[in-house]
């Protein structure tokens, strides 16, 4: 009879165990950055984005002739950069902690978790 209760129990804890939700997978901090036209560009900042996704740099969406520059990445994961909305074309790694210069142009973004 003990050994069925403790079988039962068992079970009940390994069900609870798998259905648990998870919490959603993010990079911790901010990535900071420039946009906008030559003479008038404005700071904004991605706070605890998503990761393994691709984000679209919302302020320059539907400005083709808008980027994103100067990258400050003060999360806990690598971002990858792309010169296109939709995370289409080249791209580059700015590493976790990292800034990188006007000439860092970008549209879209990954995060990418370890």
């Amino acid at each position: 009879m003990r050994l069925r209760h403790a079988v039962g129990a068992a079970f009940g804890a390994l069900v609870l165990t798998v259905t648990i939700p998870t919490s959603a997978n993010a990079a911790l901090g901010r990535l900071d950055y420039h946009y906008g036209l030559p003479g008038a560009t404005t700071t904004s900042l991605l706070q605890d984005p998503s990761s393994n996704k691709c984000i679209d740099i919302p302020e320059i969406v539907g400005h083709p002739l808008q980027n994103a520059f100067s990258p400050n990445n003060r999360t806990d994961q690598d971002v990858l950069l792309y010169l296109e909305e939709e995370c289409f074309g080249p791209s580059t790694t700015l590493k976790a902690g990292f800034k990188a210069g006007p000439a860092r142009v970008f549209k879209s973004v990954v995060f990418l978790a370890p």
